[in-house]
């Protein structure tokens, strides 16, 4: 064994003492994670202890209604909770039946809510013998040492080597509900109407794109802010009347569709990113993988 390796070994926690800290992020509150695990409360507090001595980190922030993530805590669940599935996937390949195939699809996560969930059932019903592995998560790994065979993804579609599929020709595009339109609609640049909220996204916040292309100006520090860091989240609260957002106009057709949305002022941000959808190199010759990607193409691009 190379030196590396020795040195990795030494860092890495034990697999029982990630497996504790993943059940407990699941539930974040010992008590369920603890009937699960069948360990009291005290031992599995040492447990999470012991494992945040070891990485040197705060992993959660204990409270009188349970646990919060800490930002490293989200992370390594994140991790986890991949290495979990990947792993399980592995051993279930191994004592498959040949007749059926596990598929794993890692999915950007406001993607597989706004989008891909309310169609994903066409392709189970099609295909009954694919056992589907959705994993949605915020962070992108490298797609061959993820353990999934598809990734969905947001990007300029620079993927050099990978098979890919646009699925979306995408613009960004100002929102509301149908009550807050008109006074936004009426209200003279670069104001807006009274105890109006910006719902904006703290990852990929687009009003600095927005106001560069011409479109209508908006006088950010003059208006009330809110910001997440989920688009899917994000788009619910503006359906909801919490006010205004700019989002992708793929995550919110199906509320447009609905009415539950409506575009504000006629105007679009091309930024030049779309979702794509990329095969895992290791995984091109599987038939799940080819019939998935078949119907995706399908589902998007006809």
């Amino acid at each position: 064994m190379s030196s590396t390796n020795t040195a990795l070994l030494r860092k890495l926690p034990s697999v029982k003492a990630l497996l504790f800290f993943d059940v407990v992020a699941r539930h974040l509150n010992l008590v369920r994670a603890g009937e699960e695990l069948h360990l009291t409360q005290g031992a599995l507090s040492r447990q999470l202890k012991a494992l945040e001595d070891h990485l040197g980190v705060l992993l959660f922030v204990r409270g009188p209604r349970g646990l919060k993530f800490t930002q490293e805590g989200e992370l390594l669940y994140d991790y986890s909770r991949r290495a979990f599935e990947t792993l399980g996937s592995g051993l279930r390949r191994l004592s498959v039946d040949a007749a059926r195939e596990t598929l794993v699809v890692s999915v950007a996560r406001s993607f597989a809510v706004c989008v891909l969930a309310p169609k994903i059932g066409r392709f189970v019903q099609a295909h009954p013998w694919v056992d589907l592995r959705m994993d949605v998560h915020r962070y992108f790994t490298d797609l061959e040492l993820s353990g999934a065979d598809i990734s969905i993804r947001l990007g300029a579609g620079d993927w050099e080597g990978y098979r890919m599929l646009a699925l979306t020709g995408d613009t960004v595009c100002a929102l509301c509900c149908p009550a807050l339109a008109p006074a936004l609609e009426a209200a003279p640049a670069p104001g807006l109407p009274a105890n109006t909220v910006l719902l904006r996204n703290a990852e990929r916040d687009y009003w600095a794109e927005w106001h560069g292309c011409g479109n209508r100006p908006i006088d950010l520090e003059a208006t009330a802010t809110v910001q997440c860091n989920d688009s899917a989240a994000l788009i619910e609260a503006v359906k909801a009347g919490a006010g205004m957002c700019l989002t992708r106009h793929s995550l919110a057709a199906g509320a447009l569709a609905s009415g539950s949305l409506v575009p504000l002022w006629g105007q679009q941000l091309h930024d030049g990113l779309r979702y794509y959808a990329l095969s895992a190199r290791r995984s091109h010759s599987r038939r799940a993988v080819e019939l998935f990607m078949q119907w995706l193409e399908a589902e998007f691009t006809a």
